[in-house]
């Protein structure tokens, strides 16, 4: 098939169960002798090319391939027919006369994708769903080529921090899954259509604010570091590069016969360079004039003009725009009302964390020792009975009267022994009650993956009856239903569990860890945020979603931004944050709940995004830096809510997609499993006890244990967050939104407030 020959060795063969012949399996294809004796280099070179080929021709790999080549380089959301075409390129190794005729061939397949109809069509440049936003970078290089960046004392040009200012660097992606998810769909207009926008995962305030910084300062500037540039050393005074290591050496001199004729000559070429054509009649007006107002400076007017035309949406965008001639609205400041201030933090830990070393059986006085079983089932990535910090459960109902917490999270020991800390035990992602033998049927979260069991951690909805929220943003909506001043915030990056539905509840947004920057300081106009407002107004129907996606983006986060430095510039905690990863998120969380008077907030739901938690090997070393780092944080925290008088206000709950395998892998790691143990605080939660079932059993002979350790849960998210909605102010009325899946699970399923709060 597609030219490819494939032969199995063992095609007619099976293993019988002895006593039992009905049961049979396929002896599957081997190369490899089943002695070690008998093991080569060759057969091992074999097998693996076979697995290859494997992977090659299987049927989800072309159009797997196919979609993802296109989003990059043409459009979001391709239709069926050309990712039909991409897909038989790749596997038939052709396309017209480009190819070899072998599968996989990408000559074939890349002629596909830019040569195809819906590449190359100028009538779909009017559709106002075709087409993308932008990658961050790849318009920090499109500017550079086409302003024609100089740089004679340094053949390599650095760019400095570019994934906290930008989102995005080569060669420096965050996680295996790159920078965004391909099936990544953000609200505003591409998300009522049900469109994809993948770009749009790393587009927040922070990043909006740090890439104009940084292309403003190249402009000026060249490349330094001055103002939020991308440079590493600092010279401030604009058009003056000598302080840069490059600087953009396109120029447009003064030889026009009237201001009006060379204003029109210099935006004309602008846009044929930096929007391939596309900057609209109005847009293009706005920075004319703002041109001429520079002249007869023409190099201080060429300046002005490539900062606004970076601000616009069909730079930033392949859409075509229609603007309405209505203004954008931005971040108004609220009046609170006189009800008591409520702060809820989800820690999301990325990756999957280990959490059966975070809550381990230590004394059992009944039949069975647990902390036997744990040591047999680890093996050799189980932690030393002697080294567990002791906490005590009898009144916890669970198979062990005392338990033992990592040695590394003392905080959590002592938090725990005062009465402010709970776990939440064998919990996870569950679409109804199940067990071992029927989770294939019952389950219909697709699992064990990292990007569907976060998805749905942060939604908890299987079903997707309140399609495109979160968790955490219906909880948002039902306060605001009832009067609430609600603020939702992500730090660094956006979060599904934020979303809540469009127009109910004001949009989340984003925060840097390191903070607020300021936009534009050093402005080369005073009136430059008002010409870029006006070129992102309000489109019509008929222009580009993604275009009307950047100008909405942008407008607020400017917005956002101006509001949020007013408050937080120079803003201090009482207590020294680590300066970890999440100790810095925890102190702008701080800060900001500090501040909420100010931003006059009644409400205040955070999500805090803290990934390096996937360990599949080495587990004992990188969990202790993980669990060190996740205590000290923590400490730092509460200290800082209990000096300002805000403990019982706030509770913070930890989660991650999934627990990791009770057995280790062959490389001192664990790999992805299911339920896991997970803990909450704060000054109103009713500690010192451990919630839900602690696994009795913990070999694969529990009914909820599932090969090589995987924890079926007993407790599911939605039971978590029934009652940390209702001590936000959430009423009964509300759980059938706020939980949309809850009448899949008996009542006895649930946990009641007063059982978790004080």
């Amino acid at each position: 098939k597609f030219g490819g020959i494939r032969r199995f060795k063992n095609s007619m063969e099976f293993v019988r169960v002895q006593g039992a012949p009905e049961y049979s399996f396929r002896n599957a294809p081997s190369f490899m002798s089943i002695l070690n004796t008998e093991a080569d280099v060759r057969d091992a070179e074999y097998e693996t090319q076979a697995a290859l080929d494997h992977y090659l021709h299987h049927d989800n790999t072309a159009p797997f391939i196919a979609i993802r080549l296109i989003q990059r380089f043409t459009t979001s959301n391709p239709n069926p027919r050309y990712i039909k075409e991409v897909a038989t390129a790749f596997r038939t190794g052709k396309y017209g006369d480009f190819g070899s005729g072998s599968c996989g061939d990408l000559a074939a397949t890349m002629a596909a994708v830019l040569l195809d109809p819906e590449a190359r069509s100028v009538t779909l440049d009017a559709d106002p769903f075709h087409g993308v936003l932008r990658e961050p970078i790849l318009k920090v290089l499109a500017v550079m080529r086409g302003m024609e960046i100089k740089h004679d004392l340094f053949p390599i040009l650095r760019l400095e921090g570019m994934n906290d200012k930008i989102g995005q660097m080569s060669h420096s992606f965050p996680t295996v899954f790159g920078f965004f998810l391909p099936e990544y769909m953000p609200d505003g207009r591409p998300g009522e259509a049900t469109l994809v926008a993948p770009e749009a995962a790393i587009m927040d305030m922070p990043k909006t604010v740090g890439f104009l910084n940084g292309m403003f300062s190249l402009v000026k500037y060249g490349l330094s570091n001055c103002n939020g540039g991308f440079g590493a050393f600092n010279g401030c005074r604009e058009g003056i590069f000598s302080r840069g290591v490059g600087h953009l050496a396109f120029s447009m001199p003064y030889n026009e016969a009237s201001d009006d004729d060379q204003a029109e000559a210099v935006v004309s070429k602008l846009s044929t360079l930096l929007t391939s054509g596309r900057l609209s009649t109005s847009n293009k007006q706005v920075i004319k004039s703002a041109y001429i107002k520079k002249l007869p400076d023409a190099n201080a007017a060429l300046r002005m003009a490539q900062q606004l035309i970076l601000t616009t949406p069909e730079f930033h965008t392949t859409n075509t725009v229609k603007l309405s001639g209505q203004k954008r609205e931005g971040t108004t400041s609220q009046q609170p009302s006189a009800k008591p201030y409520r702060a809820i933090i989800q820690i999301m830990l990325y990756g999957g964390c280990d959490s059966f070393n975070i809550l381990v059986p230590h004394t059992c006085t009944g039949n069975k020792d647990m902390y036997q079983e744990y040591l047999q089932v680890r093996q050799d990535i189980a932690l030393p009975k002697e080294s567990l910090l002791e906490i005590d459960a009898a009144s916890s109902n669970q198979i062990c009267e005392t338990f033992g917490v990592h040695p590394n999270l003392p905080t959590v020991e002592k938090m725990y022994d005062d009465g402010d800390l709970l776990f939440f035990s064998n919990t996870g992602v569950l679409t109804k009650e199940t067990d071992k033998y029927n989770f294939v049927k019952d389950e219909v979260t697709r699992l064990f993956s990292h990007s569907s069991q976060q998805f749905e951690t942060e939604r908890v909805d299987p079903f997707e009856m309140s399609h495109g929220t979160g968790i955490l943003g219906r909880i948002a909506d039902s306060l605001k239903a009832k009067g609430h001043i609600v603020d939702t915030i992500s730090i660094d990056s956006k979060a599904t569990a934020l979303q809540g539905t469009p127009n109910l509840a004001s949009s989340p947004f984003v925060l840097s860890r390191f903070g607020v920057s300021r936009f534009n300081l050093g402005a080369s106009s005073n009136n430059m945020e008002s010409h870029i407002t006006a070129m992102n107004e309000a489109t019509v129907p008929e222009s580009g979603v993604f275009g009307d996606f950047w100008s909405e983006s942008l407008v607020k986060s400017l917005s956002q931004n101006n509001f949020m430095y007013e408050i937080l510039s120079g803003s201090v905690t009482n207590t020294s944050f680590p300066t970890s990863f999440l100790g810095q998120q925890l102190s702008v969380v701080a800060k900001m709940i500090g501040h909420h008077a100010e931003r006059g907030v009644e409400t205040d739901i955070f999500f805090i995004p803290n990934g390096g938690w996937d360990h599949h090997s080495s587990l004992i070393a990188a969990s202790k830096v993980k669990f060190r780092e996740l205590d000290n944080s923590i400490k730092a925290f509460a200290d800082e809510m209990k000096s300002i008088g805000m403990w019982d206000d706030v509770t913070v709950i930890q989660t991650s997609e999934f627990a990791r395998t009770l057995n280790p892998n062959s490389n001192g790691g664990s790999d992805h499993a299911w339920g896991g143990n997970y803990m909450m605080f704060g000054g109103s939660v009713r500690g010192r006890q451990i919630v839900g079932t602690y696994p009795d059993v913990l070999t694969d002979d529990g009914d909820n244990v599932i090969f090589r350790g995987r924890m079926v849960p007993t407790t599911s998210w939605d039971a978590v967050f029934f009652p940390l909605a209702e001590w936000a102010g959430a009423t009964a009325d509300d759980f059938k939104y706020i939980c949309p899946n809850q009448d899949r699970f008996p009542e006895s399923h649930f946990i009641d407030v007063g059982d978790l709060f004080e």
